[in-house]
């Protein structure tokens, strides 16, 4: 929040050559915005002359022309008309100071014209804001998908992958392994089970695999 000082000072023009029946009445009425400084000034007659910037009475947009009112105004932006912004230390903040001169004629000057220093200052304020947000952690989605047993089929063939199948052989014949599964997996593990340590194996199976063995029998142990 600002907080806004306003000081002006009152430059008397002391010019004797064109006498007007006219003058301010009071003291001017400044308000300090947030873009703009805007002064007021309450004058006796309506007033036809002019308020502008000092030095700058050539630019329109530093000048406003009375339009015989009791009442004659001027709105200077912060970034126009050579508006000066200085900023404070102690106290901290930043002085907006420009200088306007009220004529009451419209070509010369008079002896009853003023110039005034107007200055707002806006007071920086120290506060620190704060606020509390929560932010949740990533929602972990669970997902499974359960893959069926293969439906396998083991035979022993004769002689070869297109032998017939055999439930009986003799010692040397030759034979042949085959597995066949029923399923969409393509990749499948065999135990193998050994006939001296009876300690299984894994052998990978896929449709290339074949085993040839030949039938041999150990002596009947005594």
């Amino acid at each position: 929040m600002l907080s806004l000082l306003l000081i002006f000072t009152l430059v008397i023009v002391n010019v004797g050559a064109i006498p007007v029946d006219n003058g301010v009445e009071g003291e001017p009425i400044v308000e300090c915005g947030p873009t703009a400084i805007t002064v007021n000034f309450n004058v006796q007659k309506a007033f036809e002359g002019n308020i502008y910037v000092k030095g700058l009475f050539n630019q329109p947009d530093c000048k406003v022309s009375g339009g015989n009112q009791r009442v004659a105004g001027i709105t200077l932006p912060f970034d126009a008309c050579n508006t000066q912004r200085t900023r404070s230390l102690n106290p901290r903040g930043i002085f907006v100071t420009t200088v306007i001169v009220i004529s009451f004629h419209p070509l010369f000057v008079t002896k009853v014209d003023r110039a005034y220093r107007l200055q707002c200052f806006y007071m920086e304020a120290d506060k620190t804001v704060s606020t509390e947000i929560e932010v949740s952690e990533i929602t972990t989605a669970f997902q499974t998908a359960i893959v069926p047993m293969p439906i396998c089929r083991y035979d022993i063939l004769d002689g070869g992958p297109s032998g017939a199948k055999i439930s009986f052989a003799t010692i040397g014949q030759q034979v042949y392994h085959k597995w066949t599964c029923d399923t969409e997996t393509g990749l499948h593990l065999c135990s193998n089970t050994q006939t001296e340590t009876n300690t299984p194996t894994y052998t990978q199976l896929s449709h290339q695999n074949k085993h040839i063995i030949s039938i041999k029998k150990f002596d009947d142990p005594k």
